[in-house]
Order: C-alpha cells, then structure tokens, then sequence
C-alpha cells in the first residue's frame, strides 16, 4: 500500500477527525480517566478540523492510501511562551490509524512535516508528548528528536516538549 501526501483540505475534516480520535482511542482508552474527553461531540471535532484545515498559517498535511485518508499532520509557529514563532515551528498533530502503524506512514507524514517547517524558514521545530505514552515517545527519538526538560501538566496529565533542528 503505497502513501500518497498531500495538502489537507477543508473537506478532509471528517476523515481528519476519524483518524484523529481512532488514535487518540487507541492510546489513552483505559489510561485516561475521563476518556473520551470531554468538550464537543462529533460535529464540533469536525468543524475544529474545518477550522484548522482552512487556516493559511497552518500547514495541513494528510496521506492517503487508495484515496482514503490513513493520516495526517499539522505545522504552524510555535506557540509556546518564550519561544520566537519566527524560528521554532510546532507540529500540534500526527496521527495515523493504529491498524496502520509499523508501516512507515508515521515517518513519512513527519519528514514532509519537517521540509515543510524548514522551507518556510524555521530553523527548529517542537511538539509535545504525554509522558505516559511511550509509543510516541519512542517514534520521536527514532526520528531524531530531542526529549526537552520543558514540561506542562494538565490534571494529571504530563507532556514533554521534543525539539529537532531543521537544515
């Protein structure tokens, strides 16, 4: 099965928020109390990925399989207090759907997602990880990422901000 990428559009919002929470499912199910969150139903998930996938500073980037959507990943500045959102990008997603991890879909959406932060001038580029999921954890070291002492909780919650430079 071969990875097509491709610009995210507005009308990927549904199968970006299925692949989205199917994840997101798939990790915290049984480890996060209170899951699913709670906040908007379905429709309210969609037109956030409306709204995400509209927006001109956000780089919105999905991969298809057959023409389905499988996953998907996001750049845009940093938003992080004390960093220059000229120079540190963040990527605030990437998702694949757990029946297709192991395949080099993950790897695939975060290169495009790192030449695309470098293109535009970003010299480094975070995210933020739960410490308790160590599926992540262990795919962002194996790309070349660098744990940060830089944390934020959320309830019980614990996330560690990764770093990588670009070229």
């Amino acid at each position: 099965m071969t990875l097509r990428i491709r610009d995210g559009r507005e009308e990927d919002a549904e199968a970006v928020e299925a692949v989205h929470y199917e994840s997101r499912e798939a990790v915290y199910r049984d480890r996060v109390a209170q899951w699913p969150p709670q906040g908007p139903d379905r429709p309210g998930r969609v037109a956030r990925w409306q709204a995400w996938l509209s927006d001109p500073t956000i780089d919105s980037i999905v991969g298809e399989v057959d023409g389905e959507i499988v996953g998907f990943c996001t750049v845009r500045p940093s938003e992080d207090e004390g960093v220059d959102p000229e120079v540190v990008a963040e990527m605030p997603t990437l998702y694949v759907r757990p029946d297709l991890w192991h395949r080099g879909y993950g790897r695939a959406l975060c290169t495009e997602a790192l030449t695309r932060a470098s293109a535009r001038g970003f010299r480094s580029l975070t995210l933020w990880v739960l410490e308790m999921n160590l599926h992540a954890r262990r795919f962002y070291g194996a790309v070349g990422f660098t744990r940060e002492e830089v944390t934020k909780a959320d309830e019980d919650l614990v996330a560690r901000r990764y770093r990588i430079a670009l070229r």
